[in-house]
């Protein structure tokens, strides 16, 4: 028998047909392998372990159906191809509970027809040549389908950003109910949510409220927190702006953060007078002010019961702050962008934003409008752990006094360092106790049901800005501060409701952003290195081998 096989060791043409035998044989077990290493930043287009866990607790069969145009011009293949692998990972997950059909709109008419019936229209992309440009309708849209439930993403460009996109349909195909467990306190003196529209102001927040997070979670319930307590379906407060407090309100508020709560406090010591018309820094503002806000000492007094006073006064940042559309003349003649200082951005980068917190380490930045310092009074609650998870660069000044608001105005300020870092945000987590007593319960309140301390098995959560304005309608003024938002405060507040209602499955794809990054810049020495590395790598490379063949040659003489 092996002499039989042993004849053919030395057939070429036998050993030729076997290879090619295994490399077609090789091809076809592997081609479903998804072989991809993400050497992205931050690991963008890696799937988190969010969707193995929503995908696998589906009770239904979830059918994905992909429409992407084959004929789309060369710069936007590669984006459209990524964007198709991403989803066939997704669907690798759990083969039995995701099925994945791609169909090409262009091949014939009823292929976009089925895509028109799907709900997925084509849009404009643009071709450039040299010379010359060209735009061409294509197709690149998702129709989602669990059970009976249908949705679409009309717009599945991004690889980034799919995973998230089909997540957050997924979570709403499964929600139960339409009513989420959030409640937003009313009070005199804080800020609306009407829907967006003329009513939308520097002072409201509706666009965030009514086109982001009521689709993913469901309608907030308002609390007239003066005025009742607060219902036990309710998880977690949004209080915004600078709101007056009655003795009952107080005490209402008191009891549901007391009982383990949540409270995202938000709140404006600073009273603005801005010009009519203008409600945004880089529209040219030449007018306004800020003076502090009467009832911000009663508030501070109240707060300081429970760790924290935000101060009356503002933060200005040189250098970390927005950049707007306006321009500063530095020297005549010389125009450079305007870094507006009272609109401070954090960053982990420069240290704002705490690297441990889990309530930043997810984010890439917050911008803070006209924000105020924090003071931490960490003996008032001994039991809670009160820390800055967002704070200033030590090159940041305080301005306590009438400040005019102007560009013109604020340019010409003095910024003089502090040196230190001012917090700006705070945490605080742990065992409250209450300020009351039974004997000091103001009128109307529940003696009963008095809660004194945190029960056990609960933690109480609060979270503080010195700016109301983190989710304010005054990012939507612009198309440049619609985009900074997106990629800053709106997944920074959208995951901090989602860790404060106890849902983290999203948290990390939220974050997720396309980009290209800046090449690193190389210093001297690496030029010098790769310079010399180039030039005489090559040459002592063959001057190597020439060496080893003529001893090889030698010694075979030998």
């Amino acid at each position: 028998m092996i002499s039989f096989f042993s004849k053919f060791n030395h057939n070429k043409v036998f050993l030729f047909i076997q290879i090619f035998l295994l490399f077609i044989l090789s091809n076809y077990f592997f081609s479903d392998w998804n072989c991809r290493k993400d050497l992205s930043r931050e690991n963008r287009l890696n799937l988190t372990e969010s969707t193995e866990k929503i995908i696998n607790s589906l009770s239904e069969k979830l059918i994905i159906d992909a429409f992407y145009s084959g004929d789309v011009p060369g710069m936007h293949r590669a984006r459209l191809t990524l964007a198709k692998e991403i989803l066939k990972e997704i669907a690798g997950v759990n083969k039995k509970k995701v099925e994945l059909r791609f169909h090409d709109p262009d091949t014939s008419e009823s292929e976009r027809k089925k895509a028109n019936e799907a709900g997925v229209r084509s849009y404009p992309l643009e071709k450039v040549e040299r010379g010359s440009a060209e735009v061409k309708q294509a197709y690149f849209g998702i129709r989602i389908t669990l059970g009976s439930l249908t949705e679409v993403i009309p717009v599945a460009y991004s690889a980034e950003t799919l995973e998230y996109q089909i997540l957050t349909l997924l979570k709403k195909m499964t929600r139960k109910g339409n009513v989420s467990n959030l409640g937003i306190i009313k009070a005199p003196g804080s800020f609306t949510y009407p829907e967006p529209g003329q009513m939308s102001n520097k002072n409201t927040f509706g666009v965030f409220i009514h086109k982001v997070y009521t689709p993913e979670y469901g309608e907030p319930s308002e609390i007239n927190i003066n005025q009742e307590m607060v219902p036990s379906e309710i998880k977690t407060l949004l209080l915004v702006g600078s709101p007056v407090l009655t003795e009952l309100g107080k005490f209402n508020l008191d009891q549901f953060v007391v009982n383990g709560g949540n409270l995202v406090f938000l709140y404006g010591s600073m009273n603005f007078t801005l010009p009519s018309g203008r409600s945004m820094p880089g529209m040219g503002m030449s007018e306004g002010f800020a003076s502090a806000q009467e009832s911000a000492g009663a508030m501070r007094e109240f707060t300081s019961k429970y760790g924290f006073e935000v101060k009356s006064e503002m933060i200005l940042e040189p250098d970390n702050s927005l950049v707007t559309d306006a321009f500063v003349q530095v020297e005549p003649g010389v125009l450079i962008p305007y870094h507006y200082p009272l609109w401070p951005v954090a960053t982990k980068d420069t240290g704002g934003l705490s690297k441990s917190s889990d309530l930043t380490k997810n984010s890439s930045g917050v911008v803070l409008p006209w924000v105020s310092g924090i003071t931490i009074i960490n003996e008032s609650q001994p039991d809670a752990k009160i820390v800055p998870v967002i704070q200033t660069t030590e090159d940041a000044d305080i301005r306590s006094d009438f400040l005019p608001l102007g560009e013109n105005e604020i340019a010409a300020q003095p910024v003089k360092s502090q040196g230190l870092k001012m917090p700006m945000g705070i945490s605080i987590e742990g065992k409250l106790k209450s300020p009351f007593s039974l004997e000091s319960l103001p009128i109307g309140a529940n003696k009963e049901n008095f809660v004194r301390q945190t029960p056990e098995g609960k933690i109480s959560r609060i979270f503080v800005s010195g700016s109301p304005y983190l989710i304010s309608d005054i990012f939507f003024t612009k198309e440049q501060y619609v985009d900074v938002f997106r990629k800053t405060n709106l997944p920074f507040v959208s995951n901090l409701l989602d860790i404060f209602s106890g849902d983290t499955d999203l948290l990390a794809t939220r974050t997720k952003q396309a980009y290209v990054q800046s090449l690193k810049q190389t210093s001297k020495v690496e030029q010098m290195v790769f310079t010399i590395l180039n030039i005489f790598l090559i040459p002592i490379g063959i001057s190597l081998y020439a060496f080893w063949r003529i001893k090889s040659r030698n010694s075979g003489k030998g």
